[in-house]
């Protein structure tokens, strides 16, 4: 289980975040939601050791129970959208991650080579981003992320640059991906029928300072939700976003 504790962020004289505590378990997906300009994105770079510069804080992360030191290899980031190099092919751009923990290149890549199939990709090693469509870039960026030997996976808004079919369809296979090789997730969306189709927990963080207001365990497994049985939560959800969003 990774934990944090009193994570508090400052920008200049601006308190961007608050003694902000969460707990992540080691599989499934916790959804953290918000008002724009609450500190998600900022929570999620934090963790990932990438606080834009000016940005200071201070928290105690720990995992299993000892303190965890940020950059960690226990800790994989997708940023928003798929971040790939256009300059790289496709099997440069996933074997990126593993070369930049040290991994010389041709191990790197024979790691990732029989992961194109199984990732949809098989026959687009040697292409480039541009040549793909924007799912199979997306999956392209999760092969990067996954491949990693990560215990735990922050992903910012990975499907937000994608049409809605697009989405619903890369949502699916995110659970798939999920299901083949169990991760614990925290998951960056402002899309409240994405965070209740996929999440297994929301946290719900107000603004100015950001900090957690709500922690909701999502009922059944993501394969046996219903449109009629989610409608109750994501008004409970939008209430409290209308709330926090309130001037």
């Amino acid at each position: 289980m990774l934990e944090l504790r009193g994570l508090s962020l400052r920008a200049g004289g601006r308190v961007l975040v608050q003694d902000l505590s969460l707990t992540l378990r080691a599989r499934g997906i916790t959804a953290l939601i918000g008002p724009s300009g609450c500190g998600k994105t900022s929570v999620l770079k934090w963790l990932a050791g990438l606080a834009p510069p000016g940005v200071v804080g201070h928290g105690a992360l720990s995992l299993d129970g000892a303190p965890l030191t940020r950059p960690s290899p226990a800790l994989a980031y997708q940023p928003q959208g798929d971040a790939l190099f256009p300059w790289l092919t496709i099997a440069q751009n996933a074997a990126l991650g593993l070369e930049v923990a040290g991994l010389p290149p041709k191990a790197a890549r024979a790691r990732v080579a029989p992961l194109f199939a199984p990732f949809g990709l098989a026959g687009c090693e040697a292409l480039f981003p541009a040549q793909l469509s924007g799912g199979m870039r997306q999956r392209a960026a999760f092969l990067r992320t996954i491949v990693q030997d990560s215990r735990l996976v922050l992903l910012d808004e990975p499907f937000s640059a994608l049409d809605a079919v697009t989405r619903m369809r890369m949502q699916g296979w995110l659970l798939a991906r999920l299901r083949a090789t169990p991760r614990g997730v925290l998951l960056v969306t402002h899309d409240l029928h994405e965070a209740t189709s996929l999440a297994d927990r929301i946290l719900v963080m107000a603004a100015d300072p950001g900090r957690i207001v709500a922690d909701i365990a999502v009922p059944h497994p993501p394969d046996q939700r219903s449109e009629a049985g989610l409608a109750p939560l994501r008004e409970t959800l939008k209430s409290l976003l209308l709330k926090e969003s309130a001037p």
